[in-house]
C-alpha cells in the first residue's frame, strides 16, 4: 500500500467484524488504496494507527485476547456488521472493556440482493453499540464518504467539526441510517 495517506487526519480506529464482513474492502476504500483487497490473515496497520483485523479475532474465542490488545490503543472502534448476516459472535461488553472507546456501528454491503439493513441495526443495537449507524457499500461507495467525514471529524476535538455527539449531528451523521 502506499504508505503516503490521502487524509493525515483520517487516524485512530480500527475496524473489528466476522470474517467477510469488509473490514479490509472498506479500508482500502476509507483510505483511497488502489490496493488489492484480499483475506487479511493477520493485523495490518496502516498509516496514523488506521487498523485491519482478521474476522478471527472476533468469531474464534481464542483471539479475542489478541482483539483486546489491538484495540488497548485505539480510540474509535468500526464495528461491521453485514446487512446479509443476523449474527453476532461476540460475547456482550467485549467492545466495552476499555472505558472511554467510542464503538462506532457500520452495516456492510448494504448493496446485496439479501441486505437487510434493519435487522443489521438492530443486532448492533441489541449488542449495545448505540446508534448512529453507517450503511455503506464499498461496491457501490455508498455511505463511504459520509463515513471517512465521520472519522475526521473525530480527529479535531473542540471545534464543531463532529467531535462530539452534538456536532456530529450537524455532520448529518446517520442521514444514511436505519
Amino acid at each position: 500500500m502506499n504508505r503516503t495517506s490521502l487524509y493525515p487526519d483520517l487516524a485512530n480506529f480500527v475496524l473489528v467484524g466476522d470474517v467477510g464482513s469488509g473490514k479490509t474492502a472498506l479500508t482500502m476504500a476509507l483510505l483511497e488504496s488502489s490496493d488489492q483487497v484480499m483475506k487479511t490473515q493477520a493485523v495490518v496497520f496502516h498509516p496514523s494507527h488506521v487498523v485491519d483485523t482478521p474476522g478471527e479475532f472476533t468469531s474464534r474465542p481464542a483471539y479475542y485476547g489478541a482483539l483486546l490488545s489491538t484495540i488497548s490503543d485505539i480510540s474509535t472502534i468500526l464495528y461491521l456488521q453485514p446487512a446479509n448476516s443476523a449474527s453476532f459472535s461476540l460475547p456482550p461488553g467485549l467492545l466495552q472493556v476499555y472505558p472511554g472507546k467510542r464503538v462506532v456501528g457500520v452495516v456492510s454491503k448494504i448493496d446485496l440482493p439479501d441486505a437487510n439493513a434493519e435487522t443489521a441495526c438492530r443486532v448492533m443495537q441489541d449488542h449495545n453499540i448505540p446508534p448512529p449507524y453507517f450503511l455503506t457499500s464499498t461496491a457501490t461507495g455508498e455511505g463511504v464518504a459520509a463515513l471517512r467525514s465521520f472519522l475526521i471529524s473525530l480527529q479535531t476535538p473542540d471545534t464543531k467539526t463532529g467531535a462530539n455527539e452534538e456536532c456530529a449531528e450537524s455532520l448529518g451523521v446517520g442521514d444514511n441510517e436505519c
